[in-house]
């Protein structure tokens, strides 16, 4: 894995920001440079972890679950399950080089910012924490080895179960470093701006979403309850704005020349959400049209206060997430029905305050009333199926996790994660094509690391084999 091993200090290029915009650090950007201070860094590895977290494996991802559909030359290809390893080379190539080379060199430089090594090491489990999710065995303990170069070792292959393990502990590290850092971080924490107590949060939302992708759900539970309390402290990239290249990353890709090549139009997660579906998730308590509306991706040019509009804010680790983790756990570890009942209230209660999502059209209706018991009850609005009381709060919890993660990985990992365990919850999104019979389970290695690292599993897993975590 050769790849690993490009030293990028002065900037990193990727199609949704331009160095000259965000660090400005070196007048050539082809003329390598020793960067003074790490924090000059920070910035750019921040913004390569939301393409990780947003971009073109998040599309893909919502093209295998229901999200979106692929309709011309490369997305109709991969909504029809054509992917290739060349596809993943982009996102590897960020994760790698766009953030554990640049943190490598960050603690280099600079082991005494103790905020700053404490903010890249969550950054850092965000990114493998995905890659792992996605692939399955990665390279992670010797990925990036100092004084690396062309005559390194090919990095070994790490167990997924494992690289989830070092994250906890790399997270708990990140936690006490912040907690008791001494040194501050200003502009370049284009998330929190150096704020170490929304930094802790998402740690510890992130330790939760790890030990929900891994099933151990009492743990999640413990950790949730640190996690993040409220919208304000959600981690999320905010654009600029129309400032080239700088935008929304849906807008990017719907304003460029592959507008057209998808649509969120007949997708699943239209029809589910559509007030006019008698069979969707509009209720007499649940009003779904403008967060329809907002979410809405015609693929071909955007709406300015959408999803996809050009400033929208783009959640990578949110306060929905940590009330719906918790919602989940609670019910599973322990069997309280009305507590995970009252954690997805909380939700339902700030869908309710109008301040979750963009109104399109001032007149966009939307109501989120409380549940109670009685409607997960048999014959109740969410069980009219008269299914076992329990499961029919988890499966609207899951439901929930679906609409409310529409965009990122959460509906993709979701229907992975409970394939085996609890098939009678997941929400029923079709399959793509006719000859298909399962659902991707992970994304190819790519490419350029099938080329270059000897160490890659034999026989390589094809895009529907399950992923350690989820056999």
């Amino acid at each position: 894995m050769k790849t690993i091993y490009k030293i990028i200090v002065s900037c990193i290029v990727i199609t949704m920001f331009s160095c000259e915009d965000y660090l400005d650090v070196n007048e050539n950007p082809n003329q390598l440079v020793e960067v003074p201070s790490g924090d000059l860094l920070l910035k750019g590895t921040l913004l390569a972890n939301a393409q990780v977290q947003q971009g073109q494996l998040a599309r893909t991802s919502m093209y295998y679950s229901g999200g979106l559909i692929g309709l011309n030359l490369v997305q109709q290809t991969l909504y029809n399950y054509d992917y290739t390893p060349g596809d993943s080379n982009a996102v590897w190539e960020l994760i790698y080089n766009g953030i554990l080379v640049q943190n490598n060199e960050i603690r280099r430089i600079s082991p005494n910012l103790d905020l700053l090594q404490g903010i890249i090491d969550v950054n850092e489990a965000l990114a493998i924490g995905t890659g792992t999710s996605l692939f399955g065995d990665i390279p992670y303990s010797n990925a990036v080895p100092d004084n690396a170069s062309l005559e390194s070792p090919d990095p070994t292959i790490d167990l997924q179960t494992d690289i989830y393990n070092n994250l906890q502990t790399l997270l708990d590290g990140a936690i006490s470093k912040i907690n008791n850092a001494t040194t501050n971080v200003g502009s370049e924490d284009i998330y929190f701006s150096g704020n170490g107590t929304s930094w802790v949060a998402a740690a510890y939302t992130l330790k939760a979403r790890y030990y929900l992708q891994t099933k151990q759900y009492d743990l999640a539970l413990n950790n949730v309850v640190n996690g993040i309390n409220s919208a304000s402290g959600t981690m999320a990239y905010k654009p600029i704005g129309t400032v080239d290249s700088n935008s929304n990353i849906l807008f990017n890709f719907v304003n460029s020349s592959r507008a057209g090549d998808m649509t969120g139009d007949n997708a699943f997660y239209r029809d589910l959400i559509d007030p006019a579906n008698a069979s969707g998730r509009n209720n007499a308590k649940t009003d779904e049209t403008a967060r329809r509306n907002y979410s809405y991706v015609s693929g071909d040019g955007n709406q300015d206060d959408g999803i996809d509009g050009p400033s929208t804010p783009m959640k990578l680790v949110s306060y929905e997430e940590n009330l719906l983790i918790w919602a989940e756990c609670i019910l599973r570890v322990n069997n309280d029905n009305q507590g995970a009942i009252d954690k997805l209230n909380e939700l339902r209660t700030y869908l309710d305050s109008g301040n979750a999502f963009n109104l399109i059209d001032a007149a966009d209706t939307f109501n989120y009333d409380p549940y109670v018991l009685a409607d997960f009850q048999a014959g109740g609005m969410e069980n009219t199926d008269n299914i076992v009381v329990d499961r029919a709060i988890l499966r609207e919890i899951i439901e929930e996790r679906y609409v409310t993660g529409f965009s990122t990985y959460m509906p993709f990992n979701d229907t992975r994660r409970l394939l085996k365990s609890d098939s009678d919850v997941i929400v029923p999104f079709p399959l793509n094509n006719a000859t298909t019979t399962i659902n991707p389970q992970r994304f190819l290695y790519p490419q350029d690391e099938l080329d270059s690292n000897a160490n890659i599993p034999n026989p390589i897993p094809d895009l529907f084999a399950p992923t350690p975590v989820n056999q």
